[in-house]
């Protein structure tokens, strides 16, 4: 009895059947493979994600890099990417960049294609197809609120060490003053004038009376037409080719400036004598052959065709007997963009408030009655001194408009399109000057050249900036090999 008890608590341990196996391997199968196939999966999503990931930021820095750029710049960057590229990393592009077709520049269309090809990110490459569409903006196929690429604008520049610039300031237009008065013959002229009419008192401090801001007889450019018997003054700007070389190796372009003034009095005897000054040797304020800098030409790699920017800042000479005369002789060689700006004396307190008292301060109906009487006359020429050919000029000016301020104008500025002449051709609201002529903010003047039909210059565009798998460059970007897709907007 003992003997077979003891064997069957040996027994009672046996392993499982056959059966009993099989099926906890079904089991085990049923639970483990969809978990298996949940990590291949997700592993899956995960590299796709990081790829998609990459191609976002890829597409990204595209978009931020375009920003910083006009057209004008990212096609020559795309065109000739030795001479630079900078839209984005080009150590990140192993395949070479490139403008496509449609577009290819033309600005009718106002439609530019780019691309990329394999454009690393994190060991992953991709293939980049960039749009940039401004026809948005325009008649025809207008798909935003305004038609701004239809305004036929200039093209904006930034005043920077690359242009010519001069900005009159007021110390020189006192130092002109002051030259006058020194002038011995004029100072004996007035005495006698004084001593002939009876004038009681000491002459000499009379005389140094009329150079006393705080004296009611004092002399400003306000009232200087009532004092002289005539005023006038020529600017010149002169426009030669530097020694100097830029970085490129082209010849820079000196710029001088001289202002002459004339101020006609009469002496003892009655007749006229003029004095010609430029400024007050004295005080060593001399306009005349003043240097403006040095200006970098802007060289087109495509044509060599050369630009140039050149800056004048002025203070009208109001009540002149002659209208002002400014003369461009440009013997650089080059195309001119020339920016002539009239501006407003204006003495201001620490507040940013105009000082009423200051002697030459013009108010709103003194300076509406000024600005309608002023007239300025331009002379754009060539190195030989004959009229520059107006196809090779782009002026863009405030003269022609009213600087008197919008609150007492209440509404549009006044156009004054009497007060401009260039080259000696009248304006007017035709525009029959046929001339390339806008105002300060870009807009097509209509004093100059009318926009040609479907003439456009670009202002702003919609931006599509499209991450394909590489190789869908050389495959014309299927759609089905696209994976990133992004839009913004810029500015030209």
């Amino acid at each position: 009895m003992t003997k077979a008890t003891d064997g069957r608590k040996q027994n009672k341990d046996a392993g499982f059947s056959l059966v009993e196996l099989l099926i906890a391997v079904v089991i085990l199968a049923i639970i483990v493979i969809p978990l298996m196939n949940l990590f291949v999966s997700s592993n899956r999503i995960n590299i796709k994600s990081r790829q998609t990931l990459r191609a976002t930021t890829v597409a990204q820095d595209i978009m931020e890099g375009l920003k910083a750029y006009n057209i004008e710049e990212i096609r020559a960057q795309f065109n000739d990417p030795a001479g630079g590229f900078y839209v984005i990393d080009s150590r990140l592009i192993k395949g070479g960049v490139a403008e496509e077709a449609p577009g290819m520049g033309n600005p009718t269309d106002g439609l530019y294609v780019f691309s990329m090809k394999q454009l690393t990110m994190q060991g992953s490459e991709y293939d980049a197809k960039i749009e940039v569409d401004g026809r948005g903006y325009m008649t025809g196929t207008l798909t935003h609120d305004n038609e701004f690429n239809d305004a036929a604008l200039a093209d904006a520049r930034s005043i920077d060490k690359k242009n010519g610039t001069f900005v009159e300031a007021e110390k020189y237009r006192q130092a002109v003053l002051k030259s006058v008065f020194k002038d011995s013959g004029m100072e004996t002229a007035i005495k006698s004038r004084w001593t002939a009419a009876g004038v009681a008192g000491n002459l000499d401090t009379k005389y140094d009376e009329l150079r006393d801001a705080g004296n009611a007889n004092y002399v400003c450019y306000k009232n200087a037409a009532a004092f002289f018997d005539q005023v006038s003054r020529t600017i010149t700007i002169e426009l030669t080719t530097s020694a100097e070389v830029d970085e490129d190796g082209h010849p820079k372009v000196d710029m001088e400036i001289t202002q002459f003034y004339d101020f006609v009095y009469k002496d003892a005897g009655g007749v006229d004598v003029t004095v010609h000054t430029a400024g007050d040797i004295g005080s060593g304020f001399i306009v005349d052959g003043m240097p403006c800098g040095k200006i970098t030409r802007m060289v087109d790699a495509a044509t060599g065709e050369e630009k140039i920017n050149v800056n004048l800042f002025y203070y009208p000479l109001y009540g002149a007997s002659a209208p002002d005369k400014i003369i461009v002789k440009n013997g650089s060689g080059a195309d001119l963009n020339l920016l002539i700006a009239k501006q407003r004396h204006e003495t201001t307190d620490a507040s940013g408030m105009p000082v009423l008292t200051d002697p030459e301060y013009l108010s709103d109906p003194q300076l509406m009655a000024a600005e309608q009487a002023y007239k300025a006359d331009i002379l754009v020429q060539d190195g030989l001194g004959a009229s520059m050919n107006k196809e090779r000029f782009l002026l863009k000016t405030n003269l022609g408009l009213n600087l008197v301020g919008k609150n007492y104008l209440a509404g549009a500025p006044i156009e004054l399109p009497a007060q401009l002449t260039v080259n000696g051709t009248n304006m007017d609201l035709s525009g029959s000057s046929d001339m390339n002529i806008f105002t300060l903010d870009g807009v097509r003047s209509p004093m100059g050249r009318a926009a040609a039909p479907g003439e456009a210059t670009e202002l702003i565009y919609d931006v599509q900036v499209s991450i394909y798998k590489t190789g869908a460059a050389d495959s014309g970007f299927p759609e089905d090999m696209r994976m990133v897709v992004i839009g913004g907007s810029t500015t030209n």
